[in-house]
């Protein structure tokens, strides 16, 4: 009877060592607070990025009220590494803002069960080429869309996010105005 040893794990980043140094340099620059976190033994992980990302890494200007809106909080998630990273995409999970279970079973919060963000609109949708720090950028639009939908002011987060569409960016401010005639200031 022959036994059989189990094979150490193939990391992406031993076969992909300059991806990963692109990745470390561009979240670097893109979004200082987020920590890079070694695999462990356990053959699942593949490394991963926890951590505050930007409240508003967009293009504009940042509308009036937006500090209001999210409640004062930064937005901290975690970004796992998969296996076949980076022919596929990594997955986000938000780490101090909590969908609620129905949230996780209906695509108008892009949340897939279990919590992960719905980042792209279909499997195909992550070009191996591209920037994480495009999907960072996805993940800050998620927060204020997700905002927006607990203030009740919106039915469903956007198809394309508003990383690039200044869409909602009146509500930010409008939402902010009443939460502060109101008084409240905790919608997550």
């Amino acid at each position: 009877m022959t036994s059989r040893l189990a094979a150490a794990p193939m990391l992406w980043m031993d076969q992909d060592p300059k991806r990963l140094a692109r990745d470390k340099a561009e979240l670097a620059a893109f979004a200082p607070l987020l920590r890079y976190v070694e695999p462990t033994s356990d053959p699942q992980t593949h490394g991963l990025w926890l951590g505050q990302i930007p409240r508003w890494p967009f293009e504009r200007l940042q509308p009036l009220g937006l500090e209001v809106l999210l409640g004062g909080s930064e937005f901290e998630l975690i970004m796992i590494y998969p296996s076949a990273y980076p022919m596929t995409p990594p997955t986000f999970f938000p780490s101090n803002v909590t969908p609620e279970p129905v949230e996780q079973s209906q695509a108008i919060w892009h949340v897939a069960p279990g919590g992960s963000l719905c980042l792209l609109q279909s499997t195909g949708g992550w070009p191996p080429e591209a920037s994480v720090t495009e999907l960072v950028q996805k993940a800050a639009g998620w927060r204020v869309e997700y905002a927006l939908m607990k203030a009740g002011v919106i039915e469903q987060m956007t198809t394309n996010g508003i990383v690039s569409d200044p869409v909602l960016d009146y509500l930010v401010t409008e939402v902010a105005s009443a939460m502060s005639v109101e008084g409240h200031t905790d919608i997550q």
